[in-house]
């Protein structure tokens, strides 16, 4: 059953962590997040979040020392994706799942910068950072928190049935099969 007090809980929860990054200041590496129920109550649920242990070194890529692009976060993602869905090493997914000894409800991705639109995260017309805290949770909904940098405010949008165009990105993509593959 999809329930609308645990929509509400995750949003809340993704909320305070988007306001965390923003209170330690930009320039943050990204951050793959697992999202737990803490209580398992329907009407009452409490979000609990860890982050998924990633090599440095994947997004150092990114950190590039000589003139030319950058390479996204995204493309990042989605070799950690690629690594931990493997056969060889879902168990250690599945591992890192199952040690919080909570229920899995859902994966996001925090990530900061002018790359992030080449996903479902639209770029700021005036070419200014965003950070993106998106996620997806095992009731299909999908969320995202966007914040420019410099604003007060960030712009929440929860699909409870997300569209063909949100889903097919590489982002939401990523997060439900690291889900899938984590709850298996």
């Amino acid at each position: 059953m999809r329930s609308r007090h645990r929509a509400a809980a995750i949003t809340a929860a993704l909320t305070a962590a988007e306001q965390d990054a923003d209170d330690r200041g930009w320039d943050a590496r990204p951050a793959l997040l697992g999202l737990f129920d803490t209580t398992g109550h329907r009407h009452a649920p409490a979000i609990g979040m860890r982050e998924l242990p990633v090599d440095k070194a994947v997004w150092r890529l990114h950190e590039q020392t000589v003139p030319s692009p950058r390479l996204p976060y995204w493309v990042g993602l989605t070799a950690i994706t690629e690594h931990l869905t493997a056969p060889n090493t879902v168990a250690s997914l599945r591992q890192w799942a199952r040690a919080e000894q909570r229920r899995l409800i859902g994966m996001a991705f925090l990530c900061e910068g002018l790359d992030n639109h080449a996903d479902s995260t639209p770029a700021h017309p005036d070419g200014l950072p965003v950070r993106a805290l998106i996620a997806c949770d095992t009731d299909a909904r999908h969320y995202q928190i966007l914040r420019v940098r410099g604003a007060a405010s960030t712009t929440t949008t929860v699909f409870d049935h997300s569209p063909a165009s949100v889903r097919a990105t590489v982002i939401p993509m990523c997060l439900r099969r690291l889900l899938t593959c984590a709850l298996a």
